[in-house]
């Protein structure tokens, strides 16, 4: 059963994209919604965690990474967060999902871009708990 928190969430759907990608798929509209979905989850879950004397409820309903990002960063500035590529990734919620004329149609080398971005972000926020513990400034 999963939990109801962003991360528990961003885990099973971090584990349910790589099980996904581990059988070729060639979906690559569905992949790098997948992909946005997982890093918007662990960030939103990292803010909250992290950010418990204010109040994030705006970015929490949102979908900008980048701004999501950028707060993280200065709660943490050795994060180093890629807010640029947090940005790339977050057209893909919509451009990628949605007909109508930002509608785009993904290539190979834009989810490869897209997982990169992903995995960057997972893995400096997951480092970063250890970097809270010792260093939050």
């Amino acid at each position: 059963m999963i939990r109801n928190t962003y991360l528990d969430i961003a885990e099973n759907d971090l584990e349910y994209l790589e099980s996904v990608l581990k059988t070729g798929s060639r979906y690559y509209n569905q992949l790098s919604v997948q992909a946005q979905q997982v890093a918007e989850k662990y960030l939103k879950g990292y803010l909250e965690r992290l950010a418990v004397d204010e109040d994030v409820s705006d970015l929490l309903r949102k979908h900008n990474m980048k701004r999501i990002a950028s707060r993280l960063n200065e709660l943490y500035p050795r994060l180093g967060l890629d807010t640029v590529g947090l940005a790339y990734l977050t057209d893909f919620y919509f451009d990628a999902r949605y007909p109508g004329d930002d509608f785009y149609t993904v290539t190979e080398e834009e989810l490869k871009k897209c997982l990169a971005v992903m995995y960057d972000t997972v893995g400096r926020l997951r480092e970063m708990e250890d970097m809270a513990g010792t260093d939050s400034k």
